[in-house]
């Protein structure tokens, strides 16, 4: 027969391997700052429910500054996601959380860090990031497949009738969005850089942001240009070209 203090001791042990198991962790270790082609790190790795991955910061002794946003391209039906980033400059700390809930209708996402980081913490120019944490909340697993350091915004709020250029070989890299508050349909007419017209796609928006998925779109690599315009009866004319000045 065990005795008392021998059994709750073995009981213990298997507390505590059941709460290792049920919270696993994943790690690795990347530059943590805008490298000169501004290359994103490929990271590749799914999490379950309760499942961390953390990145422990590197350097190389470079002098780095906090990046303006962080960016993070990752798949899921539908998943609720915490990232911590937690900041240093060797003595005081901060962590900056966020709750980003991640879906099928986009992949790239961006959390702003340098707006929320302490006046006090970035007195003596030695504040950087130490470490990042990404946590799934939900039942689906999700693939978090690259990350990016970046000082301009990915994101990019689109109107009806704005004309704007877009390179579809670095699309993976920007989201753009219609803000609507009512449903209706609208073309995504799309253009040669040389004003040729190339392709119209219908698309429904719905009431809220409505991003633009170009992935998508089965058209060449390349740069055009495009007008977002609503589904309306008109008169077909005879040219759709558009004219582009020079």
């Amino acid at each position: 027969m065990l005795k008392p203090l021998t059994l709750m001791a073995r009981v213990l042990t298997i507390l505590s391997i059941t709460i290792v198991q049920a919270q696993p962790s994943l790690n690795s270790s990347m530059l943590c700052y805008i490298s000169a082609d501004n290359t994103s790190h490929k990271v590749d790795a799914y999490l379950d429910k309760a499942e961390l991955y953390t990145i422990t910061c590197s350097y190389n002794d470079v002098t780095a500054t906090i990046p303006k946003f962080l960016q993070f391209n990752c798949s899921a039906s539908s998943s609720l996601i915490t990232i911590a980033v937690h900041i240093t400059d060797g003595e005081q700390n901060q962590t900056i959380i966020k709750d980003i809930q991640i879906n099928d209708v986009r992949e790239l996402y961006e959390l702003p860090v340098l707006a929320y980081v302490s006046d006090k913490l970035m007195q003596n120019g030695k504040a950087r990031i130490s470490s990042i944490v990404f946590s799934n909340n939900s039942d689906t697993k999700f693939l978090l497949s690259e990350l990016n350091f970046s000082n301009a915004t990915s994101t990019y709020e689109i109107k009806l009738n704005q004309i704007f250029t877009t390179d579809l070989a670095t699309i993976s890299l920007k989201n753009y969005f219609i803000k609507s508050n009512l449903d209706k349909d609208i073309f995504i007419n799309i253009y040669k850089s040389n004003g040729t017209f190339a392709q119209k796609v219908p698309m429904r928006l719905i009431d809220g942001e409505n991003f633009i998925r170009f992935d998508d779109i089965h058209i060449q690599e390349g740069k055009y240009i495009v007008v977002i315009t609503e589904n309306v009866k008109i008169k077909k004319p005879n040219n759709e070209n558009i004219t582009v000045m020079k």
